[in-house]
């Protein structure tokens, strides 16, 4: 574990730089001490070499061990002494240096030593063979001696007149050489410790302060990454790294603008989806969906989510092929409730384009079932007053033809009745525009209504007494009860006449005789009042309670005609009922009979003001 976070702590960019700045540093102490002790090395060697020859040179200088070898010299013995002479007082200017001294003669013979090497007098030296034959004025050497001591051999010839006579071989110890090298070496590896590990903290503190401002903007960035902006990174300098702090907080400063103004966007852009009276679907490039509004779920009722195929969420008849090429239409019909009413939506598809590149697909789902409704009440309309109005004037032509060519004008009793059933299908006409005059004058809002207060149970309790006789004639018993004090209310007279004639009018028609029918009042508990006419007659499918008080609606279209109607009473007090502040509406059970209920506002003090 220890070694796995020792590991984790050398991907640190600082300890990444500090290791490779001692590495460095190591690599450059390393060049230069290997170079600095070669040439340290070199100049104590040189140093050495050229102070043996200059003992070399200052023996066989003129007046010196040449001049004796170059002497006749009959008694030897006396020249061996001269030689000995020189040779100790060299060794006396070098004594403790541990140096060797050797004079040759021409053939390597041994002829003086210093006093370290007198036995290998009268021996031959191999070594000066080279300085003799006159290869070479002088060579240095090096070995190794006893006790893995490393030696420096130089040789220097003798010469005279040009001819080599002899040869001086030097042999020094180099153990003093290499003592004060290494002593040199080993202050020098100190120093170099020292200045390691003072650059060493140099190093972490310049690390530090090039990767502290790096960690604030990587912590800066992690903390961007999860949304918050908020955080500066601290501009210590004006260096490179502080100009990238004061850069990174700009950038932070500018992201967190544009983000809040997509947020902004995007809020806008999300209201105005959700709120959207039309449904929105959007997919990519393979149909997938990847927005859907409210509205779209609610128009199609099944849930939609992202990332479902376009083709699942709309059951569509003919296939969509991706990606979309130019802009299609198409409708929609969804049972889910009433298979007889279904909902029609329209779907607009136009491809999402991205330079020249579909990359999309947008469907808007619009509800046009209303619409749909209303073109087909439309020609329904037109259809029925129509229908209406060529019923009553084929009756009025052909009974008018029969009068006038069929020789009907002869018979007095004849003549009447075709005229009585000519006058009846005119009233009947007369009644049907009147009654589509007076609904175009309501849709227009054109009809001016004499409002004034009314007492409740004064208009309901004359109309009842309007129908008194209809209703004993089809031995009906017609009752009006009020169950509480009723206040009163602010309306037209007329038009509130008009449509408890319509409503008590289809009560009788549609109420079989000895059955009954009661118009009450009472007064809910915000004051408005409630009006109530009940039948006991053959009742409604609840099919059609829904479209009953559409014009020209009727659940039995012969009977309804036959009895005189023209199926806009209905239409029409609910238009008045809705004109004076108040609702309509209808409950029935088929075979059971029929309850239609409105209401009327108060007459409120204000009101009348």
């Amino acid at each position: 574990m220890k070694f796995l976070k020792g590991l984790r702590l050398f991907n640190s960019v600082q300890w990444k730089m500090v290791l490779i700045y001692l590495s460095l540093l190591l690599i450059a102490i390393q060049l230069i001490g290997v170079y600095f002790f070669k040439e340290l090395e070199d100049f104590y060697v040189g140093d050495l070499e050229d102070r043996l020859q200059r003992q070399a040179d200052l023996l066989i200088s003129p007046g010196g061990m040449a001049k004796e070898l170059a002497k006749p010299q009959p008694n030897s013995d006396k020249r061996r002494k001269r030689l000995d002479q020189l040779l100790q007082n060299l060794y006396i200017l070098d004594k403790g240096s541990g140096q060797m001294v050797q004079l040759t003669d021409q053939d390597g013979i041994v002829l003086s030593a210093t006093t370290e090497n007198k036995s290998k007098i009268g021996q031959k030296n191999p070594r000066v063979s080279s300085v003799l034959r006159g290869v070479k004025p002088n060579v240095t050497q090096f070995r190794r001696g006893p006790n893995n001591q490393r030696l420096i051999l130089y040789t220097k010839a003798i010469t005279e007149n040009e001819q080599v006579i002899g040869a001086i071989y030097i042999e020094a110890p180099m153990t003093s050489t290499y003592v004060t090298i290494r002593t040199i070496n080993n202050k020098l590896l100190q120093i170099s410790l020292f200045s390691l590990v003072g650059t060493v903290i140099l190093g972490i503190i310049l690390a530090r302060t090039i990767t502290n401002p790096v960690k604030e903007i990587t912590e800066q960035a992690s903390e961007m990454a999860q949304g918050d902006f908020d955080r500066q990174v601290a501009v210590k300098s004006n260096d490179e790294i502080g100009q990238l702090a004061a850069a990174f907080n700009h950038l932070a400063q500018h992201l967190r603008e544009a983000l809040s103004q997509n947020e902004e966007e995007k809020g806008k852009l999300e209201s105005v989806l959700t709120n959207m009276s039309d449904g929105v679907i959007a997919t990519d490039d393979r149909g997938c969906v990847i927005v859907v509004n409210r509205r779209a779920v609610n128009i199609l009722g099944r849930p939609i989510a992202k990332g479902d195929p376009l083709t699942q969420a709309l059951p569509l008849s003919e296939p969509l092929s991706f990606p979309l090429v130019e802009e299609r239409q198409t409708y929609l019909e969804l049972n889910r409730e009433d298979e007889d009413d279904p909902t029609v939506v329209k779907i607009t598809f136009t491809p999402i384009r991205r330079s020249e590149e579909t990359v999309g697909l947008l469907a808007v789902l619009q509800d046009v079932t209303e619409e749909n409704k209303l073109d087909r009440q439309r020609k329904d309309f037109v259809a029925n007053v129509s229908h209406e109005l060529r019923t009553p004037l084929t009756t009025i032509k052909s009974y008018l033809e029969a009068l006038d060519e069929g020789g009907a004008m002869e018979d007095p009793e004849l003549a009447k009745r075709f005229l009585r059933v000519t006058r009846q299908e005119s009233e009947r006409m007369t009644r049907l525009i009147h009654d589509l005059l007076q609904l175009s004058r309501l849709d227009a809002k054109k009809v001016r209504f004499n409002r004034q207060p009314l007492m409740v149970e004064t208009i309901l309790s004359d109309a009842v007494e309007r129908f008194t006789i209809p209703a004993e004639q089809k031995n009906i018993d017609i009752t009006f009860r009020s169950h509480d004090l009723l206040p009163k209310i602010y309306g037209d007279r007329d038009q509130l006449d008009q449509v408890l004639d319509n409503l008590i009018s289809n009560a009788v028609k549609y109420t079989p005789e000895g059955r009954s029918i009661t118009v009450s009042a009472r007064r809910r508990s915000d004051g408005f009042v409630v009006v109530a006419v009940s039948d006991r007659g053959i009742g409604i499918p609840q099919k059609d309670l829904e479209m009953i008080f559409e014009r020209f609606y009727r659940v039995d279209k012969a009977r309804s005609r036959n009895m005189g109607g023209t199926g806009l009473g209905l239409a029409i007090a609910k238009e008045i009922v809705e004109a004076h502040g108040g609702t309509i509406t209808m409950d029935s059970r088929y075979g059971w009979g029929t309850t239609v209920r409105f209401t009327l506002p108060p007459c409120e003090p204000e009101v009348i003001r």
